[in-house]
């Protein structure tokens, strides 16, 4: 008898432990991670939300456009307050950045992610290029401190 409770018991633990494995999911990839916070930033754009947008960004954080101009290579820099306050405008038209791919690398606290887009105005194509982000891990999550993108009308996959 005591080996048939044994035997009982010890099922029962094992389902204990199979469900309580079964509803805890994998930590989250630092990959999957840094490409949930870009996609929220660009998630925040779409919707116009400004706060779903700040909630992406870490201290400090730049962004910046490489463009050509006259021959000339240029930088140019929009202060992120500009860009959320932008965000946060309704228009009344969609502003619709849609990213091709992704390329991430992390090491420890600091990733890259080479995203080239199509960005579109409505339902109408407007340029393209790619974004290059640098997240650093905070206690909060993969923040963003760096944008840099480029922007063109030609060579696109459109």
């Amino acid at each position: 008898m005591k080996k048939i409770i044994g035997i009982v018991a010890s099922l029962f633990l094992d389902t204990g432990a199979l469900a309580q494995h079964t509803t805890n999911p994998a930590p989250e990839t630092p990959e999957a991670g840094v490409q949930r916070t870009i996609q929220q930033l660009f998630d925040g754009m779409r919707k116009n939300d400004s706060t779903m947008v700040k909630a992406t960004i870490g201290p400090k954080a730049r962004l910046l456009t490489v463009m050509e101009k006259d021959g000339q290579t240029m930088v140019q820099e929009t202060p992120f307050s500009e860009f959320v306050k932008s965000v946060g405008t309704p228009r009344g038209v969609l502003l619709d950045e849609r990213l091709l791919r992704y390329e991430i690398r992390v090491d420890g606290p600091l990733a890259i992610a080479w995203t080239p887009y199509e960005f579109y105005v409505g339902d109408k194509f407007s340029h393209c290029g790619v974004d290059a982000f640098q997240l650093c891990r905070t206690p909060d999550g993969w923040k963003i401190i760096q944008i840099t993108d480029t922007r063109r009308k030609d060579n696109c996959t459109k």
